[in-house]
């Protein structure tokens, strides 16, 4: 069942690629820039850009990550000095970078689904509630965020804590 709901909501996820995106496409893509382009003791200082680097450290090792998968989609959304650059690679590649972090939200869903006690409601409605969540999806689709990556992370966590807790019934 959570297969399913993930391809089929990873198809709407797909058809809103070439959606309307706000500020954050920019700064998102100002942070690939930054963490690629920076040596690691300037990525918080820099103002190149009025979007300055201020998520947790975690985040921006995420950056840095996707700043090496991003040159084969498009190298020029890397340069630091090219402010509100915009390429459909870039979005291509932004686009598909929320919809595969939102794998991790997927896993999230289905540990939780599966520590918990067996029901119809926990088997079939929980995780369509969860995974075609509309409101998740404006926000991470079009407005451009990652929050999915960050829910499936906190998913994964309960879904821990109810297995070696064992006292959810």
């Amino acid at each position: 069942m959570i297969a399913t709901v993930t391809i089929l909501t990873s198809c709407v996820k797909l058809l809103l690629i070439p959606a309307y995106y706000s500020t954050d496409f920019e700064v998102h893509r100002n942070w690939l820039a930054v963490t690629h382009s920076l040596p690691i003791k300037k990525w918080y200082f820099d103002e190149t850009s009025p979007w300055t680097l201020d998520y947790p450290p975690l985040f921006a090792w995420f950056e840095y990550l996707l700043s090496h998968v991003a040159p084969f989609f498009d190298k020029n959304m890397l340069d630091l000095h090219r402010l509100n650059y915009t390429s459909d690679n870039t979005v291509l590649f932004q686009r598909l970078s929320v919809i595969i972090t939102d794998l991790i939200y997927s896993l999230g869903v289905y540990l939780c689904c599966s520590a918990l006690k067996k029901s119809w409601k926990k088997d079939v409605v929980l995780p369509i509630l969860l995974l075609a969540n509309c409101g998740l999806i404006m926000v991470d689709h079009i407005h451009f965020q990652y929050n999915g990556m960050l829910y499936g992370i906190l998913l994964i966590s309960i879904a821990y804590m109810l297995q070696v807790s064992g006292s959810y019934s």
